[in-house]
């Protein structure tokens, strides 16, 4: 008997259904309370609209930050004493169902100047991620045996027989897949007179890998 072992892959592609974006509401001043009054207002409207926008049926799930002051002195000029600057933070984390009035946020958010849009990561409902998991996995069973048979006729051998299946580095994070959009990982900037930003969801692919062993 003669073993063969193979590495069998799959990948499967399905459009983006969930998007999930953070708006960061920062500001400066010279004073902690300056800087925290103009970010509770910004954060607080932030929020507010992410409850409506939730309520309407367009997020799936938000949560919010509090928010929290930090500073640090900053060169002035030669000779000049340092100015302490105290910067105000909090955030608002969204996943949206409706990719429509994500844009329409972003544009809202746009025209405040407390406001940082982050880049978008779009992902798939839990269980369309378990489907397309569950066929990959499936599919690369299949590829497999394809490469195994190839090679056991190539040595003339008969038709090869699964003895092991493992899934390559066990011990290595996976994640929920591979993002392709076009706003993916990148700073959304600021749109003027709050004008809907225009997003394309993209697709989602998920792969699955497997090593199995035969005897031929």
């Amino acid at each position: 008997m003669v073993e063969i072992l193979v590495r069998g892959e799959a990948a499967l592609r399905a459009a983006a259904e969930r998007a999930t974006v953070t708006v960061h509401s920062r500001w400066q001043a010279d004073s902690p309370d300056a800087a925290m009054s103009a970010v509770t207002t910004a954060h607080a409207a932030a929020a507010e609209r992410a409850r409506e926008l939730a309520d309407a049926g367009a997020i799936e799930s938000w949560h919010a930050d509090r928010a929290w002051v930090s500073h640090h002195r900053e060169w002035v000029g030669e000779g000049l004493p340092q100015r302490l600057v105290f910067t105000a933070s909090a955030a608002v984390t969204a996943t949206f169902l409706d990719v429509d009035a994500l844009g329409a946020w972003i544009g809202e958010l746009g025209s405040v100047p407390e406001h940082e849009v982050g880049g978008v990561t779009w992902s798939l409902a839990e269980e369309t991620e378990r489907r397309l998991a569950s066929r990959a996995r499936a599919l690369a069973i299949e590829d497999a045996r394809a490469r195994a048979a190839d090679y056991a006729h190539a040595a003339g051998l008969g038709d090869p027989a699964i003895t092991a299946i493992r899934e390559p580095d066990l011990d290595a994070p996976r994640p929920l897949g591979k993002g392709r959009a076009g706003v993916e990982g990148v700073m959304l900037a600021s749109a003027d007179g709050g004008a809907p930003v225009a997003l394309a969801a993209g697709e989602i692919e998920v792969e699955a890998a497997v090593e199995v062993a035969f005897q031929a």
